[in-house]
């Protein structure tokens, strides 16, 4: 399988996917209501005694009965239950990026792993991706191909980027910079889950809440056989998984997908990413000296 057509297939899945359809589950219970009842027993007046006639003594007046008064009892209102997140795909989605590029820094690794067979020729790979961020403009990326054995490093600080190559950093000049940049950074978490959120649509479920990377989450689920008729490479056994904070960027996503395509060339990918040591302490300094 080529590079190219698994570059193909992850942007389909990126436009196929995840979308909305959350299900929630609510349940009331009723109030219990308490009934107090008291009795009332009259007090009883004993006869009065036997008095020589010759007594002047009075008899006591019988005293009259005490009622006790039973204290109102107010039934309990059961306060209503509010949503403490927000389960809806669409809501979740495109409120997630601004929620990512609002964070003071985080770290994050995404692996794509394939393997497969062109001309009858097996063929795999693995490409790693690790990167940090700093606010306001700080980046740090190591890209990792298993299958040309290759390693690259780049720090990008406001408009200065530094290139790792041969064992030696070099700075880049001015005037390339940005064109590097667009290429290099497409590889940025902001930029892929960008892509990502931009393109989702409608067929995924909430699955439920979840802790993911020590962060607690809200889980979204799908799968989906038709959007290989985008690309036309014939993959098809989509599914996908991610992950939102319930604070609202993302924490974990995987896409897989595997399929033979109209030349008899067969394989599946595997497209996992993870953020983590979010609005934690992460230092990224120029490499060189200015």
């Amino acid at each position: 399988m080529k590079k190219i057509a698994i570059l193909l297939i992850l942007a389909a899945l990126a436009l196929a996917l995840i979308g909305c359809g959350a299900k929630e589950t609510t349940s009331s219970q009723a109030p219990a209501t308490t009934t107090a009842e008291t009795e009332t027993q009259p007090a009883t007046t004993p006869p009065a005694p036997e008095t020589p006639a010759v007594s002047t003594t009075p008899t006591p007046p019988a005293e009259e009965p005490v009622t006790t008064e039973a204290p109102v009892v107010q039934p309990e209102v059961p306060t209503p239950e509010t949503p403490a997140v927000d389960v809806d795909a669409n809501a979740t989605f495109s409120k997630s990026v601004q929620a990512l590029r609002s964070l003071s820094s985080y770290r994050y690794k995404t692996v794509m792993t394939y393997e497969g067979t062109e001309d009858g020729v097996a063929d795999s790979g693995t490409l790693e991706v690790l990167g940090e961020y700093s606010t306001p403009d700080r980046y740090h990326l190591t890209v990792s191909d298993s299958s040309e054995d290759t390693r690259s490093e780049f720090v990008k600080i406001g408009d200065a980027l530094w290139v790792y190559d041969d064992g030696e950093w070099t700075k880049v000049p001015e005037m390339a910079v940005t064109a590097m940049s667009q290429s290099i950074f497409s590889f940025a978490l902001d930029f892929v889950w960008g892509t990502l959120a931009e393109g989702l649509e409608t067929g995924a479920n909430f699955v439920g809440k979840e802790t993911v990377n020590g962060i607690k989450s809200l889980h979204y689920s799908s799968t989906n056989s038709d959007w290989e008729k985008g690309v036309g490479e014939g993959f098809g056994n989509a599914h996908g998984d991610i992950w939102v904070a319930e604070a609202g960027y993302p924490v974990k996503f995987v896409f897989t997908a595997s399929g033979t395509n109209e030349e008899g060339n067969s394989g599946s990918v595997e497209w996992r990413a993870d953020v983590t040591d979010v609005n934690s302490q992460v230092t990224i300094s120029a490499p060189t000296e200015e």
